[in-house]
């Protein structure tokens, strides 16, 4: 007879006693040197949507009978509504066994006629706020389905408006994406990013000022704050890790972005125009925290000289990397690479570059003005992006020569990437997806960047996007919204969780998010709304006689 292999635990869940609990394995693969291969998320998602999957116990202890010894990781989901399926957008309580707080799921292997005691919480994001709300500095309120926080007034009125309006998003933000799918380790996040954040950065004054503003307005909120998997309440740190994510690249990253104008836009919808579009990848946590709380802010700064801009983030975020001014001029971030080099310090956020060329620049912006703009934040090596950036900015096209460019940089230095500097030499027309084409490159290796092969992720979505950029181009197809839309199907695969075209002569933005299933992200295949720069800055702004309280 063959021996008996089980896997048993306890389950905790904040949810009735009487709440079904669906509880399941999934086999680790060993590869021939002994590596272990878990479960990829495309994986676990299919098995939590399968409408039957693992055992279903009204009980809190679990056992599991499995093949044989393993290694498994181990899965489970309250099954609020009994449907067998996991519904993130309810949402249903997840979780699964880890042997750290905050960490990702880990293989566990069965041994003979013996068990392996697996304890672990379900857990689940805090709804973001869809009622209105409004107080000095700021209001949340939905247009066209969409969550939109509005900010107004200096730094420190934004930053205690937004804070005492998203305290819960923010700290389940931080919990579910940075924590736990990006660090994936509490320990490890203190003890490194959170070190990192006071040791090697400096900080401007007007993002401290706002920094601090919003965990004011956190505390004067009433919510719960406390972050059970440090131990501890939310904190400055923290924000700043939330605004400084792109600082550290453990994770995926295949982001994809292009513009097109002039002659390439003529006849459709953009009429000769700018049109810009971006797939913003990587950032795909198992709960859906970065689609549930996909955030717009409209941002109007009373501060003499700054333009309103919109930036399409997360709560959280004073900084960006993802925005549109009211005039137009548009700047967005891929991951990108860097060169060998020391660790260096004297380092400014590159989100916050970003947040001041939006704040401080117009539709009259050039490569040079915007390359003296993101000198003033380098670092002490003469750099402005730590980890390696590849940025996009444009702006509404009126006949100028460079109405669009990439920034290719690292913490070393940076180039700025014209229209047919690199591949495809399309006129009036630019792709960026991870991997630089000008800083970095060296013509005697071709392929390379920093002497090193990019990935594959990043080389295809390029090529794909290329080739259907060289192909229109040849049979005269001009661009359009509809053919953005379908470049950026075209460089998709499944992990993106959010889309955004912009038609900066128009000032009009179209966003997508990915579905709130229990499936891969498709944010480009979503459907599309379209939002009037003004039409986010709409509803009102002042105090109401229902403050929010962030219960």
């Amino acid at each position: 007879m063959a021996a008996q292999h089980v896997l048993e635990g306890t389950i905790e869940a904040s949810c009735p006693d009487d709440t079904p609990l669906r509880v399941w394995a999934m086999p680790v693969v060993t590869t021939e040197s002994g590596h272990l291969v878990p479960p990829t998320k495309a994986e676990i998602l299919a098995a939590a949507s399968s409408g039957d999957v693992g055992t279903r116990s009204t009980s809190r202890k679990f056992s599991l009978a499995v093949d044989g010894q393993g290694p498994y990781c181990v899965f489970a989901f309250a099954d609020l509504n009994d449907n067998g399926c996991w519904d993130p957008a309810t949402p249903e309580p997840f979780g699964w066994f880890a042997t750290e707080a905050a960490g990702s799921y880990a293989p566990v292997k069965a041994s003979d006629r013996s068990s392996v005691a697996l304890n672990f919480s379900l857990k689940a994001p805090r709804p973001i706020p869809t009622e209105s709300q409004a107080i000095e500095g700021g209001s949340v309120t939905q247009i066209k389905g969409y969550t939109v926080l509005q900010l107004t007034g200096d730094a420190q009125q934004r930053g205690f408006a937004h804070g005492k309006l998203m305290a819960d998003p923010i700290v389940d933000f931080f919990r579910f994406y940075i924590l736990e799918d990006k660090m994936q380790s509490a320990r490890g996040y203190e003890a490194s990013f959170a070190k990192f954040l006071h040791s090697n950065f400096s900080y401007p004054p007007e993002f401290v000022t706002e920094c601090e503003a919003v965990i004011e307005g956190m505390k004067a909120s009433g919510a719960d704050l406390q972050v059970p998997e440090l131990g501890r309440e939310f904190s400055l740190t923290d924000l700043y890790a939330i605004n400084a994510y792109i600082e550290t690249r453990a994770m995926r990253t295949s982001c994809t972005q292009f513009a097109a104008w002039g002659e390439r836009t003529a006849g459709t919808d953009v009429d000769g125009g700018m049109i810009t579009g971006r797939n913003m990848d990587g950032e795909i946590d198992l709960r859906r925290v970065t689609v549930s709380h996909f955030l717009l802010m409209a941002v109007d700064p009373t501060e003499p000289g700054q333009k309103r801009y919109v930036s399409m983030m997360w709560p959280g975020f004073v900084a960006t990397i993802s925005g549109i001014n009211e005039d137009g001029f548009y700047t967005m971030e891929n991951a990108g690479l860097t060169g060998p080099g020391p660790v260096v310090d004297q380092m400014v956020p590159f989100s916050w570059a970003m947040r001041e060329s939006l704040a401080k620049l117009g539709g009259d912006a050039t490569p040079e003005s915007v390359q003296s703009l993101v000198d003033s934040f380098d670092n002490s090596a003469g750099g402005s992006c730590g980890p390696g950036c590849i940025t996009l900015f444009a702006v509404p096209y009126k006949g100028q020569e460079t109405p669009a460019f990439i920034l290719e940089g690292d913490r070393f230095g940076d180039q700025i990437r014209r229209a047919e500097q690199a591949e495809p030499y399309v006129p009036q027309a630019l792709v960026a997806s991870n991997h630089h084409r000008a800083y970095g490159v060296n013509a005697s290796r071709p392929g390379q960047v920093f002497d090193k092969t990019p990935s594959f992720s990043s080389l295809w979505r390029y090529e794909a996007g290329m080739n259907k950029l060289d192909a229109w181009y040849r049979v005269g197809r001009a661009i359009g919204t509809d053919e953005m839309q379908q470049l950026l199907q075209t460089v998709a695969h499944g992990t993106t969780e959010y889309a955004i075209i912009t038609r900066p002569n128009q000032r009009e933005v179209d966003v997508a998010v990915a579905s709130m299933k229990s499936e891969p992200w498709d944010a480009p295949y979503r459907g599309w709304t379209t939002f009037a720069f003004d039409e986010l800055f709409a509803a009102p702004r002042v105090a109401s006689d229902s403050p929010a309280t962030g219960q």
